[in-house]
């Protein structure tokens, strides 16, 4: 197996594997490309306007400094421009709506290219591991080679699929994007499946909760009084249909919900994971559709391009997955 050459680039969507590839004998550079467009505002702006937006977006939601984020993210984004430098690109990316968003730029970015190098992709939707698949970083050396053997080289179908999905991530409304899941993504199959659970951060139809909200509040009506630490491994290992939050993420999404009064933290800990939360009156109500989340949610939220926003017309989904402007 050939996996040596200093004139390769391996993109993936964070740092988990980039020892392991180093141990399994892959080498090249490594390009951390992540921006999590799976949360936050994803709209259609010129570059620069863009990057702060997301910056802007990251830095509060995450508590990160602004300086820091703005930097990374310029580096990023930046390495990405000169992707095309190398003679081999291989991207490195798994099944959830994190990766699959992200695929999707990148690919979109290299359909503004007017020559590309080879570019393979490696894209895992399962892989048996204990207790359950949820990301390439719980793989090995060994592990990260059989999944490379099984690489696809990239071609125009991928690329348009890429740039078809961007286009309607960025849209204010989710017409298009829930177009493509219906019709199929066959030039990369786990993409229609990560649409329609990104679709389910919409608001439900029932109480107005996203998914994930849902999941949360549906927790702790279970378990009672938990940390939010556990609340995380829970949501990963047995509530979730398809794991994509990372802790900082999630803090974000539970924050919300406090501050909105459908959870309460009971126990202050020296961090967030360590806040013992529980469900309120109002949280209890909103999940058996006896009141509308949207009516307490603090601030407004995006789902991709689309603004969630309190008190005016927004999109909402309905049982089969069918979408609707309401208000």
């Amino acid at each position: 197996m050939a996996t040596r050459s200093k004139s390769t680039l391996h993109i993936r969507c964070g740092q988990d594997i980039e020892k392991a590839l180093q141990d399994a004998g892959f080498e090249g550079d490594f390009l951390d490309f992540s921006d999590p467009y799976c949360q936050g505002p994803v709209r259609p702006l010129p570059h620069a306007d863009f990057l702060h937006e997301r910056s802007d977006f990251i830095a509060n939601a995450y508590g990160i400094a602004p300086d820091e984020v703005t930097a990374r993210q310029s580096r990023r984004y930046e390495a990405l421009r000169h992707a095309h430098d190398y003679d081999n690109i291989t991207l490195w990316f798994e099944h959830d709506h994190y990766d699959q968003l992200i695929l999707a730029y990148v690919l979109n970015h290299f359909d503004s290219l007017s020559s590309l190098p080879e570019i393979d992709l490696v894209c895992v939707d399962d892989y048996p591991v204990l207790p359950r698949f949820t990301g390439l970083g719980q793989l090995g050396p060994n592990d990260l080679k059989a999944v490379w053997e099984k690489r696809l080289r990239v071609t125009q179908d991928h690329i348009r699929l890429g740039k078809e999905v961007w286009c309607a991530l960025t849209m204010a409304t989710p017409s298009m994007l829930a177009t493509i899941m219906h019709d199929g993504t066959p030039a990369i199959p786990p993409m229609a499946g990560a649409i329609d659970r990104h679709l389910d951060e919409l608001p439900s139809s029932r109480h107005g909760l996203g998914l994930t909200e849902t999941l949360s509040l549906r927790i702790l009506a279970e378990k009672g009084a938990i940390t939010a630490g556990k609340m995380f491994g829970q949501l990963m290992l047995r509530y979730e249909p398809r794991p994509y939050l990372g802790d900082l993420m999630y803090w974000h999404e539970l924050d919300r919900l406090v501050r909105g009064g459908a959870a309460e933290i009971v126990t202050h800990g020296a961090s967030f994971a360590e806040h013992t939360l529980a469900l309120t009156t109002l949280g209890e109500r909103i999940l058996m559709t006896e009141e509308d989340w949207l009516d307490y949610m603090p601030e407004p939220r995006f789902v991709g391009g689309v603004e969630i926003a309190p008190g005016k017309p927004h999109w909402r989904r309905f049982p089969k997955g069918n979408l609707k402007l309401v208000g």
